[in-house]
């Protein structure tokens, strides 16, 4: 299976997608072999069930998760599929977007969090290497509770580079937009360390090359060569950034990843 065995499944769709590409900075590596494709659930046709199932089977997805993204899709407004290589072993992803449940909430200035996505995410052939993360969107109507949330969802003592750019860029964003506008999610997968933020600021109009400084700083902590670096804002600095995601992966290194770009099909 490669990415372009996913796009072709895609393509096939005729619909309309958005591509979302990302960088991911862990310890001693820079990874950009790394895109998400998000469609809206009509795209699938009236057994949107079944075509997922289908698509699902040819990217290997494992059997025990098959009837469970059969099942959640029903209530789902977006389908995305991820793609993530650079590692060894590629690794491929479903996620079910709520977007209904969220936009309710937030008209209703909601204050109890909400799940916004429940991602499937797998390894085709690897048996046990599955897992199901969960997403969930927390209220926060101040710069000063969105830092506070962030802390308690990444303490310092546990992944501090992480926190560091978060809080840069809620500080950075708020500058240009109200805190109520940044989409901030607490990012779970139960039976692992994997404990994360993911903090959507495309409406502060930021570009990636407006991070340049927090990317540098976090390759040189994570002594990745600074050459990847400049390379990365010489092609992509002045796309939208779109959102971070930093904290503890489930393998229980720190990680911070940059996505950015999205693009209308």
């Amino acid at each position: 299976m490669s990415a372009a065995d996913l796009m072709n499944l895609v393509r096939a769709l005729a619909a309309p997608f958005g591509l979302e590409r990302s960088v991911k900075i862990v310890p001693g590596a820079l990874l950009e072999d790394r895109f998400l494709v998000s469609l809206h659930r009509s795209a699938f046709g009236a057994a949107a069930a079944d075509r997922l199932t289908q698509m699902g089977g040819a990217l290997g997805v494992p059997p025990d998760f098959a009837g469970s993204i059969a099942a959640a899709q029903a209530d789902a407004d977006i389908v995305h599929f991820g793609y993530e290589g650079g590692q060894g072993q590629a690794i491929y992803k479903i996620y079910l977007e709520y977007a209904s449940r969220v936009r309710r909430a937030r008209a209703q200035n909601a204050s109890d969090p909400v799940l916004v996505h429940l991602a499937y995410k797998w390894t085709p052939g690897v048996s046990g290497q599955g897992t199901v993360t969960r997403y969930t969107w927390m209220p926060c109507s101040s710069e000063a509770a969105i830092a506070e949330r962030l802390e308690l969802l990444v303490p310092p003592g546990e992944a501090p580079r992480a926190l560091r750019c978060g809080l840069d860029l809620v500080s950075r964003a708020c500058w240009r937009t109200p805190a109520g506008e940044l989409f901030l999610m607490a990012v779970e997968e139960p039976g692992n360390p994997r404990r994360s933020y993911d903090i959507n600021v495309y409406r502060a109009d930021l570009h990636v090359r407006d991070v340049a400084d927090l990317v540098g700083s976090l390759a040189r902590d994570f002594a990745v060569p600074q050459p990847q670096v400049h390379a990365l804002m010489e092609r992509s600095g002045g796309l939208a950034l779109g959102h971070l995601s930093g904290g503890r992966g489930r393998d229980g290194a720190e990680f911070v990843t940059v996505y950015y770009g999205v693009e209308a099909h």
